[in-house]
């Protein structure tokens, strides 16, 4: 009898489990179909509810998040962990020691008083924390020293990207008379020539060839190719164990949502490498700077600055290429007014054939409708990249 009762009692619940699966499948598939929409539909003012659902949703893997809000133009890459270069042995981790030395002396500039790493320091984000850079005789630069992190995965440099690789970055630094004032790049070899202590450095990378300014050059962007590290959002992005706040995870759901960061900034590197108006040109004041247009001379190219990556941007302050942005709730605002205006104060200004390609901003900016809490959680995230 006792087996007997068993038996109906797992029969039972077999029964059960057939009947109940079907709608608990259905449920689980509505479930996810719900927060397959949370990037575009997440209200301004969530309950607890609204957060279960974002938890839910981003406890997957990134393949697996709700689809992201980009315009249709967009070739978006889904946000992930940056997978890591290995760490240089043998000749290449001499040639990266050598590159750090050479980084961090004063002797590669005119004046012996500049170093690569006074413009990029590593406590202050391998950037400057000035608005813009000072240099040669006190003198002021015109754009913000960018960082170096993430220098390993860019394909170009400077903020008007006009150099495709580390190595054709190095020289522009050293011969720029406002920052290493160097009048060729033969000064900067043969004070290296003239140091017995880096021969011999240069010779256990290169052997008995005497010091080039190319091997100045794969030295430096040796060392810069290993300055990247992990992140929060990477372990997080990975699965690891790492708690994200419910308001963290709302500013990522922003972030891949109705805030449009997404639209430039994606991938595992968060940008799209590619340069885009913004309307900070300043045109015809005093802060002119109209970009990728003053290396190429293409009036299609005015005003386009490089998309900086965003990993471990709250290191990096102040921000733009001009730095005039001291604090992320800065340049949300900057968005959230859709970017800048570039309007003429006269006629003079109107009929400057320039002025049309100044004021055609990035299609991709558009006027923004964030809530204070919005602003805050789309920092609290940013803060962990």
């Amino acid at each position: 009898m006792p087996f007997f009762r068993f038996f109906v009692l797992l029969w039972g619940l077999c029964i059960a489990v057939v009947l109940l699966m079907p709608g608990l499948l259905l449920h689980e598939r509505w479930q996810r179909a719900g927060d397959n929409r949370l990037a575009s539909t997440f209200p301004s003012h969530p309950d607890e509810g609204d957060f279960e659902a974002l938890r839910r949703a981003y406890a997957r893997p990134p393949s697996e998040w709700p689809e992201a809000l980009v315009e249709p133009e967009v070739a978006f890459v889904e946000l992930g962990p940056l997978e890591q270069r290995p760490t240089p042995e043998g000749v290449e981790l001499r040639k990266a020691r050598l590159g750090r030395r050479l980084f961090e002396d004063p002797l590669l500039s005119a004046s012996g008083h500049f170093s690569c790493q006074s413009c990029h320091n590593r406590q202050l984000g391998w950037g400057d924390g000035l608005r813009v850079s000072v240099g040669h005789g006190r003198q002021e630069g015109r754009r913000n020293a960018p960082s170096l992190f993430g220098a390993a995965y860019r394909d170009a440099f400077f903020w008007d990207g006009r150099a495709a690789t580390l190595e054709q970055q190095a020289a522009g630094p050293l011969l720029n008379p406002v920052e290493m004032a160097n009048e060729d790049l033969a000064q900067v070899v043969d004070r290296l020539r003239a140091r017995p202590d880096y021969v011999r450095a240069f010779g256990q990378v290169y052997g008995e060839t005497p010091i080039a300014f190319s091997h100045v050059a794969e030295a430096l962007a040796a060392f810069q190719r290993t300055l990247e590290r992990g992140t929060r959002f990477d372990r997080f992005a990975a699965g690891l164990p790492v708690r994200f706040s419910d308001e963290e995870l709302w500013g990522l759901n922003l972030f891949r949502g109705k805030a449009g960061c997404a639209n430039c900034h994606f991938g595992p590197l968060l940008t799209d490498q590619k340069m885009h108006n913004l309307g900070l040109t300043f045109f015809r004041r005093r802060l002119q700077d109209l970009g990728r247009y003053e290396e190429t001379g293409d009036p299609q190219d005015v005003g386009l600055f490089r998309t900086p990556p965003l990993r471990h941007v709250r290191l990096t302050a102040p921000y733009m290429h001009n730095g005039i942005m001291p604090r992320l709730a800065n340049v949300i605002a900057f968005y959230i007014q859709g970017g800048g205006r570039i309007r003429p104060r006269n006629e003079a200004e109107a009929a400057d054939p320039l002025w049309p390609h100044a004021a055609r901003t990035s299609p991709l900016l558009k006027r923004l409708d964030l809530e204070q809490a919005e602003i805050e959680a789309l920092i609290a995230f940013l803060e962990s990249l």
